[in-house]
């Protein structure tokens, strides 16, 4: 089969590679000049880093298997990270089950039942036994009205802003039952893994294309499937994997208005890349808990990773998912790093701007599907309005949602799907 797939990310070189194992032509089109998708890297000192904060779990066994068969397997180290909490104007530790039974948010008898909530949800295995349920009105009601204000309620609110009180509790589910305590990280960074699947798939003869943003696709009388690009160039494919967001899928391929394609909602990724010349925050990850801050997340990389690695520097990621119409998604990057100072000097007081001797900005429009107790019954399925077209894209990951391992396990579903594994 001659194949074609749209995206280089995850899922569309996992796909790409299942297909050229199995002899087929492959062509993967992607828009961008880099590999990886949402895993994309940039050079901080010398090394691939990831334009957002990026990780695997121990639980992880599509990306871990993955990563063994393209013989990286000892390049994949796992580390005991620690987080916090910033509420009330100062850090919390929250690292352990101790720290989080005993944390002064919210104290003794409310981190109990905080703790025996969160262990229930680590033993249910069908997490979409929560679909219907909103994850506001279950943790109150099971972990307890002081944990979920001072922890679940803003980290939900920071996230999803007005949209907080529709998310299904099948979402949160899924944040906290596939955790661990260790997280791996590869030896120069993830993009090692997404270089050698596109090797791989070149030595079988495939190809991957850079700078080829979708913009049509049609299928003829005869089956054929031709997309044509915002270059000018066309393509044509006897079956075509699509792995971008729906809205762009639905657009490009003209689906029937009441199509599924069009339905489900995103909300869009911002983060900065600081490199410092020293560290700003004593975790690995910091959950900002206070209502009025205008960013989500602050990672410290190198509380993971040796600075060494970097050069020395310390890498910082700013997080936020925000509308896509919100000043935070809009805003000129460098006016905005302005906006965000005087916030990273309440989280740390010492923090100054001469810390910064680099820094980098990414944004992505589709980077958060939001998920509500309705959402499930808007997921589309692979198989589209277009009988040569397979679609496996980010929204379809259920309960979970994201993560590069359920890309690269949608990747190997979709090859299926489409008859080239």
């Amino acid at each position: 089969m001659n194949l074609g797939v749209i995206g280089a990310g995850a899922t569309g070189l996992t796909a790409a590679y299942d297909a050229v194992k199995r002899g087929h032509a492959v062509t993967v089109l992607e828009a961008a000049d880099e590999l990886g998708g949402l895993a994309a890297s940039i050079p901080v000192g010398g090394v691939p880093l990831e334009r957002y904060y990026h990780h695997i779990f121990r639980s992880d066994r599509s990306m871990i298997e993955l990563i063994e068969e393209l013989g990286l397997g000892g390049s994949l180290r796992f580390h005991r990270t620690t987080t916090g909490v910033f509420r009330d104007g100062r850090i919390h530790p929250f690292s352990t089950p101790l720290e989080m039974l005993t944390s002064p948010l919210y104290g003794l008898p409310a981190g109990v039942r905080f703790g025996l909530s969160s262990a229930w949800l680590k033993l249910v295995r069908d997490g979409e036994r929560f679909t219907d349920r909103t994850a506001l009105s279950w943790l109150r009601k099971w972990a307890g009205r002081r944990a979920t204000e001072a922890v679940w309620e803003p980290l939900l609110r920071g996230k999803f802003g007005d949209r907080a009180d529709q998310v299904s509790m099948a979402w949160l589910w899924a944040r906290v039952h596939c955790r661990t305590f260790e997280l791996g990280y590869m030896d120069g960074g993830f993009e090692r893994v997404y270089a050698t699947l596109a090797d791989r798939i070149a030595e079988r003869g495939g190809k991957v294309e850079f700078g080829k943003r979708m913009e049509t696709i049609r299928q003829d009388g005869g089956g054929q499937v031709t997309v044509r690009t915002a270059d000018g160039a066309s393509y044509a494919f006897d079956h075509l994997i699509v792995t971008t967001a729906q809205p762009a899928f639905a657009k490009a391929a003209d689906a029937p208005a009441d199509d599924a394609v069009w339905r489900n909602q995103y909300l869009g990724a911002t983060c900065f890349v600081l490199e410092l010349d020293r560290s700003a925050i004593p975790y690995y990850w910091l959950n900002i808990n206070e209502p009025d801050f205008p960013f989500l997340a602050v990672v410290e990389h190198t509380q993971m990773i040796d600075p060494a690695r970097y050069g020395g520097r310390h890498i910082l990621y700013v997080g936020n998912y925000v509308e896509r119409d919100d000043r935070r998604f809009t805003s000129e990057p460098a006016e905005l790093l302005e906006r965000f100072l005087p916030w990273l000097q309440r989280v740390n007081p010492e923090f100054d701007r001469s810390w910064i001797m680099d820094w980098h900005f990414s944004r992505a429009p589709f980077a958060q599907p939001v998920v509500t107790p309705e959402y499930k019954a808007l997921i589309p399925g692979h198989e589209t309005h277009l009988s040569g077209v397979t679609l496996a894209t980010m929204a379809q990951i259920y309960p979970q949602d994201r993560g590069q391992s359920y890309s690269v396990e949608l990747g190997h579903k979709a090859a299926r799907i489409a008859g080239v594994a």
